[in-house]
């Protein structure tokens, strides 16, 4: 499933994914670790979410609201590409924020590549705000670029 999504967006030259991440011991981790949770429907498997507390270094650069509660932070959101624009993706969130919610986290953050514009749509329509940018060397010379985003969870 992260393979065909990978594939999706490359074909779209949406290059923010590579062989090295998210890869199967990544995932393997995040099973591992209790973080992915799947969403599925009678045809299988339709979309991943990793929810944890792990930042990249890079992200200590952003002008995050939330400095005193706790941050979720929310990897490779993946909906199977025939699946798009059914809901999933909005679904996979609401269950982020709930579960992020009845766990005492007070916000959820998380980049999207600045060349997904449909992403970065998807999560400024749902309420999160940008944060800052961030260069990842790590990603493909092109596809650096990385908007961070956080969304409160505290009502008030």
């Amino acid at each position: 499933m992260i393979v065909r999504s990978r594939d999706a967006l490359d074909a779209r030259g949406i290059l923010q994914w590579d062989p090295a991440y998210p890869d199967r011991l990544f995932l393997q981790q995040s099973i591992a670790d209790g973080s992915l949770f799947i969403l599925a429907d009678e045809e299988g498997i339709q979309g991943v979410v990793v929810l944890n507390e792990t930042q990249l270094p890079e992200w200590s650069t952003a002008a995050w609201q939330d400095r005193d509660g706790r941050a979720l932070v929310l990897h490779a959101l993946a909906i199977t590409p025939e699946c798009q624009g059914r809901g999933y993706g909005r679904a996979l969130m609401r269950f982020s924020e709930a579960l992020a919610r009845a766990r005492g986290y007070t916000s959820i953050r998380l980049d999207a590549f600045s060349g997904n514009e449909n992403t970065v749509r998807f999560y400024e329509r749902d309420g999160y705000v940008l944060r800052g940018e961030v260069r990842l060397v790590q990603k493909r010379p092109g596809h650096q670029q990385y908007y961070c985003f956080e969304k409160s969870l505290v009502q008030g």
